[in-house]
């Protein structure tokens, strides 16, 4: 079917995008996609240029491995004895994107200040361990345990899981090198470091008995701890949980698209 007024359409955009790129008040003007490597995992972006001295950068980021390890703990706990099982870590679980603005002092500086704000799931670290050689089926999601102080117990699997958990919504400060839109190059490099001000890590197991979906309980390091008063965590619970800031870096290699 002949639409005259599409082949207008598309003759006026090409001559808006033409005569914009030809003034480059970099308006908008231009697109650059990045792939990049960090402490949020692998991800894309794309970047445009607000104005000469501000860049837009809106992008996605997963990490892709999961570890594994085996715990060997080896004991009655209450009447469950207990032996090796495997646990399986992943970082970012769910995956998060990123909304940021960079703004340069200078129209050709490549030295920038970035604020903005990372989304997601909030699961910084994820943690998953199988038990189902040492519990019994009717008491999967059903029976509570109780350890130093908390109350857990495993999901309808036989699993029990932990998370370190953010914010939804996490603000975002840095420092940076490099422009991710430099109208005279197809390829850029561009390096981030800053924090994200979480306020606080939540450690966190579940108890399933009552909630399907999980009843959050919150773990400290006085709670890690072994009958035989081994500290499991050295600390390191408090300190994150106390923690207010988180650090990132980052670094990405952006092609001028437009």
């Amino acid at each position: 079917m002949n639409r005259p007024w599409i082949h207008g359409a598309v003759a006026l955009l090409t001559l808006v995008c033409v005569s914009a790129r030809a003034q480059d008040k970099q308006w908008f003007d231009h697109l650059s996609l990045g792939v990049g490597l960090g402490m949020d995992g692998v991800g894309v972006e794309l970047a445009v240029p607000v104005s000469p001295f501000v860049q837009l950068r809106a992008g996605y980021s997963i990490f892709p491995y999961t570890f594994k390890k085996w715990a060997d703990v080896e004991y009655v706990f209450e009447d469950v004895e207990l032996g090796p099982f495997p646990v399986n870590f992943t970082l970012w679980k769910g995956g998060t994107g990123k909304f940021l603005l960079d703004f340069f002092p200078g129209r050709k500086t490549r030295f920038r200040i970035t604020a903005g704000v990372f989304a997601g799931l909030g699961r910084l670290i994820h943690w998953e361990a199988s038990l189902d050689d040492y519990i019994e089926l009717e008491d999967r999601g059903t029976r509570a345990f109780t350890y130093n102080g908390f109350t857990f117990s495993t999901d309808a699997e036989a699993y029990v899981k932990a998370d370190a958990r953010i914010g939804h919504w996490v603000p975002y400060a840095g420092l940076g090198y490099g422009r991710a839109i430099d109208p005279a190059k197809r390829l850029t490099v561009s390096a981030d470091l800053g924090v994200l001000v979480t306020g606080g890590t939540k450690i966190q197991t579940y108890n399933y008995v009552n909630n399907p979906a999980g009843e959050p309980v919150i773990l400290r390091s006085k709670n890690l701890v072994t009958p035989g008063g081994r500290q499991l965590d050295r600390g390191w619970a408090d300190r994150v949980s106390d923690c207010p800031v988180l650090p990132m870096l980052r670094i990405t290699v952006f092609f001028n698209l437009l």
